[in-house]
C-alpha cells in the first residue's frame, strides 16, 4: 500500500478484502516458508471454490506483494514466478459476451419493472442505464454532488481518479425528482446518498446482485450491471457514431497517452 499511496479508497479496500479471504492464514507464515507448491494448492482451491478470476486475482496480488520484498532481500524467490516457471498458468480470462443493446435493453428493462421492487434500487440501475457510470460510482453518489440548477452531477472517486461531471438529461432529471421526493421521509443519515438504503450498514444500497438472476430469467436475457456500461458504449460508438476519444471521456476510461485525444 505504501509503494503507491494514490490508489483509490476502494482500490484498497479491495485489495485487503481479497487478501484476508483468499490469504489471511498465510499472514503468520514468513515469505520465505511459502513456496511453489503452496501457491499451486493455493491455486487450485480457490478455483474450485470461487472460480477462474478469484484465483487469479488473488495469484496476482499475492506475486505483487513479494515483488518489492524480492528486491530488499538477497534469496528471496517470488512463489508466484516459480510457480509459473514449473508449468502453472493463470486462468485465461473469458470475457463475457453480450448481444446488441437493441436485443437486450427491452429485456433487462421488462425484467426490472417485472422483479425489482425496491424503488431505490430500480432507478440505481436506471441510472446505470442512461449514464453508463461504473456500479460503485452510482451507488455512492451524494445529494451534495448533484447540481439541479446547472444541470450535472459530478463522481469524485472514480476507478481513474479522475473526477467526472456529467450533464443531467431529462430521463437523469426524473430519477433524480424521484429519490429527492422519496428522501424527505428517510431518516437524517442516509438522506446524503440519492440511492439511500436504511438497512446499509453505509446508509446507501450495496451491490444490488440479488435480482439480477431473476431480472433476466424475467426478460430473457441474463443481467449485470457491468452489462449496463458495456450496452451505453456500444450505442455510443456504434449507432451515434461518437468518437472513441469522446465516448472514452464520456465514461472515464483512462485517458489515452495520444496528445491529440487529449
Amino acid at each position: 500500500m505504501a509503494v503507491n499511496p494514490n490508489r483509490s479508497k476502494r482500490t484498497n479496500e479491495l485489495y485487503r478484502y481479497e487478501a484476508n479471504r483468499y490469504l489471511g492464514d498465510w499472514f503468520p507464515r514468513p515469505l520465505d516458508a511459502i513456496g511453489r507448491a503452496d501457491v499451486e494448492a493455493r491455486f487450485n482451491g480457490i478455483t474450485a471454490d470461487h472460480g477462474w478470476s478469484a484465483a487469479n486475482r488473488a495469484m496476482s496480488l499475492l506475486r505483487s506483494i513479494y515483488r518489492r520484498h524480492c528486491v530488499d532481500h538477497d534469496g528471496l524467490r517470488n512463489p508466484v514466478d516459480l510457480w509459473l516457471a514449473g508449468g502453472g498458468k493463470f486462468h485465461r480470462k473469458a470475457r463475457r459476451k453480450i448481444s446488441a443493446p437493441a436485443e437486450v435493453l427491452p429485456c433487462w428493462r421488462a425484467g426490472i419493472e417485472a422483479e425489482v421492487n425496491n424503488p431505490s434500487i430500480r432507478d440505481a440501475l436506471w441510472f446505470g442505464l442512461y449514464t453508463g457510470v461504473r456500479r460503485d460510482e452510482v451507488l455512492t453518489l451524494r445529494w451534495e454532488r448533484v447540481d439541479m440548477d446547472a444541470l450535472t452531477f459530478r463522481v469524485e472517486e472514480t476507478k481513474t481518479g479522475v473526477p467526472l461531471e456529467l450533464p443531467i438529461t431529462d430521463q437523469l432529471a426524473a430519477i433524480l425528482e424521484r429519490r429527492r421526493t422519496a428522501a424527505a421521509v428517510l431518516p437524517e443519515g442516509v438522506r446524503e446518498w440519492v440511492f439511500p438504503s436504511p438497512t446499509s450498514a453505509t446508509g446507501h444500497v450495496q451491490d444490488p446482485h440479488h435480482p439480477y438472476a431473476r431480472i433476466g430469467k424475467a426478460g430473457g436475457a441474463k443481467f449485470w450491471f457491468h452489462g449496463l456500461r458495456n450496452s451505453f458504449i456500444t450505442v455510443a460508438e456504434r449507432e451515434l457514431m461518437l468518437p472513441p476519444s469522446l465516448t472514452k471521456r464520456q465514461v472515464n476510461h483512462v485517458r489515452p497517452n495520444d496528445v491529440t485525444q487529449r
